[in-house]
């Protein structure tokens, strides 16, 4: 417990729950009457009374705050635990007070050995400028969504550029590839060189690097762009200009490759992890 002004802090307890869903729902109007808190905290699988914080004064729930356990998946092989801070409300006669600031802190020093890898929160711009960051040290997050992906591990070209050979023997690509005879060797920043050699028969991987004729130097954000799908000498110019794609080769070599660039996309394409 602890005493702060003229209220405490406190965990929740299970006669609190009405008041508490009543304050939370009153706050924050995006909770729908009767049953949402219900279902995000009291029926979630993961819900801890002990992560719960309220605030009293004179037997009043004047404030609370939750905390919700997660488990965040950081690859295919790492797993942190974490919490998540969701609905800080406090009573519009208590706000400035420090009730908000006094709730964080008790959760804080209550669960201080059981601390989890990570703490995060979703929250109001305006609100976090002034509360979240200053009160809470909640660093904000980059606006939008970055998208990672592993495109690195070239054991599965192999059984990628099987399956297209397969399917240039059935002749579901015509005579695209009557005419080609080119060796790319593409060379990935953290990774080691890719070299590929196209002919009339499709794609053979195990290729001798010295052999190349062309050679395509990029980061992997540019490879990711031409595994996505994206085409056109519009796409491949930025990145040639700021230097993150560089080719090395004769004219026609590099001709060629930009005509044959489906290829490259049929056998990048595919889930490389």
């Amino acid at each position: 417990m602890l005493v702060s002004d003229s209220f405490i802090c406190r965990t929740l307890r299970e006669e609190d729950e009405k008041a508490v869903r009543q304050l939370v729902e009153s706050t924050f109007k995006t909770f729908s009457t009767g049953k949402f808190w219900d279902w995000k905290y009291l029926r979630n699988p993961k819900f801890d009374r002990s992560f719960v914080a309220v605030a009293e004064e004179g037997g009043k729930i004047v404030g609370c705050n939750h905390w919700l356990q997660r488990t965040v998946k950081l690859s295919d092989s790492i797993a942190v635990d974490s919490m998540l801070g969701a609905s800080i409300a406090v009573a519009p006669e208590y706000r400035k007070r420090g009730v908000g600031r006094a709730l964080i802190h008790f959760l804080r020093s209550q669960h201080g050995k059981r601390k989890p890898s990570l703490m995060h929160m979703f929250a109001d711009p305006e609100l976090r400028k002034h509360f979240h960051t200053p009160v809470g040290g909640y660093v904000p997050a980059p606006d939008g969504t970055i998208s990672y992906m592993k495109i690195l591990n070239w054991n599965k070209i192999k059984i990628i550029a099987a399956t297209f050979n397969e399917r240039v023997k059935r002749g579901d690509f015509g005579n695209r590839l009557a005419e080609v005879n080119l060796t790319v060797v593409f060379k990935v920043h953290a990774a080691p060189p890719l070299c590929l050699h196209l002919d009339c028969r499709g794609v053979e991987v195990d290729v001798s690097v010295e052999s190349a004729e062309v050679t395509i130097s990029s980061d992997v954000a540019t490879l990711s762009r031409i595994k996505g799908g994206q085409n056109g000498v519009r796409m491949l110019i930025g990145p040639f200009l700021m230097g993150r794609l560089k080719f090395r080769g004769g004219l026609l070599k590099m001709l060629a490759v930009y005509r044959n660039m489906w290829v490259f996309r049929e056998i990048l394409g595919g889930k490389i992890t």
